[in-house]
């Protein structure tokens, strides 16, 4: 294995995912990980394999334990974002765990993160992400209240979701979409 590039394992560890086995991927990205402790990819791959395999499988073994532990799911890909402050697709995929795992609030502070990464940068485009996250956050807020949206947390996070959708959608601001709806046709 030492003669494969980082790039070739990454690529092998993909494939894997691709096929559904998510635990030679997951195996595959621990190597990589010691091995290379400072590359952002084995983190963010290791959780990714790890978050479809709970998504295709759940996480409950015969005993009625987790399978995989979450809290490092999400130690992982908040490794991957902080390695990679700037990669749009590592920051995401962090936020949509926390939503995937009820942490509304830290998902709401990750997308904000987002939306700066999209806001100082020409080269970044984040809207497919945040019209993405939008959607996974007013699911989770509707399961959360069991669709009651006047519940606190409903009113507390649905005008952000609603924002995020905006946002995703190429509004430079939730104002200037607003400005669109106000148009006499």
């Amino acid at each position: 294995m030492s003669d494969m590039s980082s790039e070739d394992i990454i690529t092998d560890a993909a494939q894997h995912i691709t096929a559904g086995d998510y635990a030679s991927a997951m195996s595959i990205f621990d190597d990589f990980i010691k091995q290379n402790p400072d590359d952002p990819a084995g983190y963010h791959g290791w959780a990714e394999a790890a978050l479809f395999d709970i998504q295709e499988n759940g996480n409950l073994d015969d005993k009625g334990n987790d399978r995989i532990n979450e809290g490092q799911i999400n130690a992982y890909f908040r490794k991957a974002a902080g390695l990679a402050p700037d990669n749009a697709d590592y920051n995401a995929a962090y936020a949509n765990a926390l939503v995937e795992f009820d942490r509304i609030p830290m998902a709401v502070r990750q997308l904000h993160k987002l939306v700066e990464i999209g806001q100082t940068s020409d080269d970044v485009d984040v809207s497919f992400h945040l019209y993405e996250a939008a959607r996974g956050l007013i699911d989770a807020i509707d399961l959360k209240t069991n669709f009651d949206r006047s519940a606190p947390i409903a009113r507390q996070y649905i005008k952000e979701a609603v924002n995020f959708a905006l946002l995703g959608l190429g509004f430079s601001s939730s104002e200037e979409a607003v400005e669109y709806l106000a148009l006499d046709e």
